[in-house]
């Protein structure tokens, strides 16, 4: 299987470049990419830098010269979920975009015109993740914020069973289904999007980062 995994930070990314084998890394323009295998899988890694902008860039990269079987974008992210704590992993099933409006024109908030107000992780790779975790899955949202207490309210007004805010996945998810390639979104939460958030995230961001990489590890481990 080949596997093209986005992290949007190096501090996200450690756990995954530590499990790779022979490796090569490949200049894409400003891109860089890390191919390797583990476990019988050809494992494509890139840092994507933060931001959609970023995320979107990497992605088609990633799609166009390597032609992954799946795209997993894995990182850290804020709770926006009460329930969820600094550590917790959470499988991203539905993705939409927390910063985009455009309802004048009678599109849904965060609806982009002509696209899908939800991005739809592929059904049969979280059904394969579910059976591997506990863990809670649903809506993550994505915006070119860092959340903080007020936007983390904004983001619940338009989105209630939102989990998690971040800044990449809907843009990784925009482009994987606009090539047609299944994907999903793993993250671990870094903070509780609250007035404490800035001072938590270079604390936990790692840890964030390799609770949704030992998820993917533990998919590629029992994937064939």
């Amino acid at each position: 299987m080949k596997i093209g995994v986005i992290t949007p930070m190096a501090e996200e990314k450690i756990a995954l470049t530590a499990i790779l084998k022979d490796t090569v890394t490949r200049q894409h323009g400003s891109t860089t990419i890390t191919s390797g295998t583990y476990n019988g899988h050809e494992v494509m890694l890139t840092e994507s830098g933060i931001g959609k902008v970023a995320a979107a860039s990497a992605t088609t990269v990633m799609i166009d010269n390597f032609n992954p079987d799946l795209i997993v974008n894995t990182g850290s992210a804020g709770a926006l979920d009460p329930e969820l704590k600094i550590g917790d992993e959470v499988i991203g099933t539905r993705i939409a975009y927390s910063d985009v409006d455009v309802t004048t024109f009678g599109y849904a908030y965060g609806q982009l015109p002509n696209r899908p107000l939800y991005y739809e992780a592929d059904a049969s790779v979280v059904a394969e993740f579910k059976k591997l975790t506990t863990t809670k899955e649903g809506l993550i949202v994505s915006g070119d914020q860092f959340i903080q207490e007020d936007g983390k309210k904004k983001i619940l007004a338009h989105f209630p069973d939102a989990l998690l805010a971040e800044m990449e996945a809907a843009a990784v998810a925009q482009v994987a289904t606009q090539f047609g390639t299944p994907f999903i979104v793993l993250r671990g939460v870094s903070d509780l999007a609250n007035g404490e958030s800035n001072v938590v995230f270079d604390d936990f961001v790692i840890e964030a980062g390799k609770a949704s990489a030992k998820l993917l590890i533990r998919y590629l481990d029992q994937k064939k």
